[in-house]
């Protein structure tokens, strides 16, 4: 059974392919400029590195947020559809889990956005409400408490925690969004 996870929360894009709890591949795009044209090729070249067909995945996992509104619109909106049309399981995760994966006690974690960071308290999961500072409210905040920020993913981890998830209807799966765009405001 092949899972394919795609995280387009911030600037990075990471694609994995792993089979049961085995890693296949993994392609990671630093500091993308345009998450909509290059997450699909990210896709198809992991599929095709892997030698196999799309229908052979069996489950997706994304990333849901929070963080960059339109890349976890992207992210997401690419999941549900290959869910939808290949009619396989979903799951999703957060980019706070993405971090607090790797920690063995509770803290704060921090997930980076373009004029803040989005903090939770964290301890196998995410203890109480996301709640999004700005950068100088951030920093005030860190300075009083110990806050880890985009630890190093681990790769073994992650797997097993999806592999923990129960899946969802694709069509219930929707981007975690913590603050008011500026559209709005």
């Amino acid at each position: 059974m092949y899972t394919l996870f795609i995280d387009t929360h911030y600037k990075n894009i990471l694609i994995y392919l792993f089979q049961e709890s085995n890693l296949v591949l993994k392609k990671e795009l630093i500091d993308v400029d345009s998450t909509s044209t290059r997450t699909m090729p990210a896709i198809i070249d992991i599929i095709n590195n892997a030698s196999i067909n799309i229908k052979d995945i069996n489950k997706i996992a994304v990333c849901i947020g929070p963080g960059s509104f339109t890349g976890v619109r992207i992210g997401v909106t690419i999941s549900k559809t290959i869910a939808y049309l290949l009619n396989i399981p979903i799951v999703t995760i957060t980019s706070i889990d993405l971090i607090g994966l790797n920690l063995d006690k509770e803290s704060y974690v921090a997930v980076k956005e373009n004029n803040g960071y989005f903090l939770a308290l964290y301890n196998k999961k995410i203890l109480g409400d996301i709640k999004y500072l700005k950068m100088s409210e951030y920093e005030e905040f860190k300075n009083n408490n110990k806050v880890i920020e985009n630890a190093e993913i681990d790769d073994n981890k992650l797997i097993s925690f999806i592999n923990s998830l129960d899946p969802i209807n694709c069509h219930d799966v929707n981007p975690l969004y913590i603050k008011d765009i500026e559209v709005k405001k």
